[in-house]
């Protein structure tokens, strides 16, 4: 469950609208003044200090109908030492002034002593022009160097494909590659059109195994046949023609709207922004 303020919304605003799931959003100060001022209990307040005293980012997720289109749904999962609680946020989308992705497979990876297979799984999805990012507990251990990570965690990755044949080529390199890692190996394929389904749920439709998948979207979720995932998309969007975009791994600035923002000069983290007031 995602813990919410007792009472208040934060001001609308305009800003970027190619935001999608799973996208990492970094606030300006403003944004930050007004989360901290509802009505939170202490432990929440005393997450959302750290949060932004830190620079740490938030997470886009799915977005609630009846949230007004100028206002931006986000989630905050805390480490293990806030009992992995996880705080629903809600801000105005002029508030946001980075946005981001959450590492890559190899930049997680190269630290884990299942390095070599992340390695090779890495350069077969490159053949196949698929980058494979990690969310989840290695995801957030990795951005805010606090400990999410437990025994039975298992590896979240995100893949964004262009096609379905794409999509059917990486299931089964997951499914052959999974008895190297250490870790479960969990996560969702994206289409084009940011829809996005589980890649052990697509697995086994393709097997046959079920007639129907959990799709998701940006306000979404819903069963989806085999013949719908068929349709989804031919090719994917122009990644550079998106609004103005924060890279966590390759450490350059941008400006969204006005407002500018710079980044710091992290070696084994994220490169965190310094956020305009």
């Amino acid at each position: 469950m995602w813990s919410t303020p007792e009472a208040g919304k934060t001001s609308a605003g305009h800003g970027m609208q190619d935001l999608r799931r799973n996208h990492l959003v970094w606030l300006n100060l403003q944004a930050w003044s007004q989360v901290q001022a509802h009505a939170w209990d202490a432990e929440a307040q005393a997450i959302l200090a750290h949060w932004q005293r830190n620079k740490l980012p938030l997470v886009v997720c799915r977005q609630r109908l009846e949230v007004a289109h100028d206002l931006l749904c986000l989630g905050l999962p805390t480490p293990r030492q806030w009992s992995r609680r996880r705080l629903a946020l809600t801000v105005g989308r002029d508030q946001v002034v980075v946005v981001g992705n959450f590492p890559t497979l190899r930049e997680v990876a190269r630290a884990m002593p299942w390095w070599p297979a992340a390695q090779e799984l890495d350069e077969k999805l490159a053949h196949l022009a698929v980058t494979s990012r990690v969310y989840g507990s290695h995801g957030w251990q990795w951005l805010t160097r606090m400990s999410y990570l437990h025994a039975e965690s298992d590896l979240d990755i995100t893949l964004n494909v262009a096609h379905f044949q794409t999509a059917r080529q990486v299931t089964g390199l997951l499914a052959a590659a999974e008895a190297e890692f250490g870790p479960r190996l969990d996560g969702e394929i994206v289409f084009p059109g940011g829809q996005a389904v589980a890649w052990r749920e697509l697995q086994r439709l393709l097997a046959g195994h079920t007639p129907q998948a959990l799709l998701k979207d940006r306000h979404h979720i819903r069963l989806a046949s085999l013949a719908e995932l068929q349709e989804l998309g031919t090719c994917a969007p122009d990644e550079a023609a998106q609004a103005t975009h924060f890279s966590a791994s390759a450490g350059f600035w941008c400006a969204v709207g006005s407002t500018s923002v710079d980044h710091g000069g992290l070696k084994c983290a994220p490169q965190i922004p310094k956020l305009a007031k």
